[in-house]
């Protein structure tokens, strides 16, 4: 019995559990996005990078990943004056290979495929759905901590931020 006991405390403490805190504290938030708008991809005008990834060399121009938001293209046909021409959208990339004149990333959890006749405005030509197993994100990456419990109506969760929350219900 005193066996069952502990496997119970031990299976349990793996899991997160409900808590009623009447505090607010250091804790993690969910970030949400639509799992449509997350699969949308496109060419956009060049801009800034923030949250740089790997770099990638074709040719003339070098591909930068921009953390889970899409690629950098960028003209390096004078290596001492490169610059960006475009972005490709791609949301929660984080991975890039070309061969052939194709693109290669991940898009969720999906393989996408672009065409890079038009360098400057890449063509999506394939889509492989669920190429790869989908991130759990249903709990924040720290271990013993506060999170808001996911609420699935207001869509997929795709990350957690660090913040200040008012009285949180869950606890990993």
């Amino acid at each position: 019995m005193r066996y069952i006991f502990l496997a119970c405390i031990c299976f349990l403490s793996c899991e997160p559990y409900v808590e009623r805190n009447t505090e607010d504290v250091l804790g993690y938030e969910p970030v949400y996005a639509d799992l449509l708008a997350v699969t949308q991809t496109g060419v956009e005008a060049s801009r800034p990078t923030t949250v740089p990834g790997k770099i990638y060399a074709y040719g003339d121009y070098l591909f930068q990943v921009e953390q889970n938001e899409g690629i950098h293209i960028i003209d390096n046909s004078n290596p001492q004056q490169a610059h960006k021409i475009s972005f490709l959208k791609v949301p929660l990339c984080t991975e890039i290979s070309i061969k052939s004149g194709f693109l290669y990333t991940n898009n969720v959890n999906d393989l996408v495929v672009f065409n890079l006749n038009n360098i400057q405005s890449p063509q999506l030509v394939h889509r492989l759905a669920d190429a790869f197993p989908v991130i759990d994100q249903t709990y924040p990456p720290a271990q013993n901590t506060y999170f808001t419990c996911p609420d699935p109506s207001k869509g997929v969760v795709v990350g957690w931020e660090k913040k200040i929350i008012h009285q949180p219900k869950c606890r990993r």
